[in-house]
């Protein structure tokens, strides 16, 4: 592979950061979410299904597939902001192509275009069912840039 392909890796004290701040995500951590892979400008985010993530018909629910994007997107702005800067949602649109159907939920979030300010980042879900991956649906979002605060 040569340089344009091959994914760099995040210093491990930026690492160890970001799954510090993902671990303080109340909501993520409740339904079992885990950050699963990081590197600059992108990550990935997994949940499990389970009643704590389903909606009335089994499904995973849109809340739920929002959240994911969301944190997916911010997350990968993060691995570019940190440790000196970080994000908050400023806004996002998420279009839900097919139902949640599976047995687990990933979040594939990725920068777009990250500036002094804001930051857009992308991201796609997939549903894994009976161990195949379906998109299922695309979000994109604006990020403002905040100073990090030492926590």
């Amino acid at each position: 592979m040569d340089q344009l392909t091959t994914p760099a890796a995040l210093d491990h004290t930026l690492a160890f950061m970001l799954l510090e701040s993902f671990n303080k995500q109340g909501a993520l951590t409740s339904w079992d979410a885990r950050l699963t892979s990081m590197m600059p400008g992108a990550c990935e985010i997994v949940v499990p299904m389970s009643s704590k993530v389903s909606q009335q018909h089994g499904y995973f629910h849109g809340g739920v597939m929002g959240a994911l994007a969301d944190a997916a997107g911010g997350y990968a702005a993060n691995t570019l902001l940190m440790p000196v800067s970080e994000c908050l949602t400023a806004e996002y649109k998420i279009n839900i192509m097919s139902p949640g159907i599976g047995d687990t939920l990933i979040a594939r979030g990725k920068v777009v275009k990250a500036g002094k300010t804001l930051v857009v980042s992308s991201a796609e879900l997939f549903v894994v069912n009976q161990g195949k991956e379906k998109l299922c649906a695309v979000m994109q979002q604006t990020l403002f840039v905040i100073p990090r605060e030492n926590s």
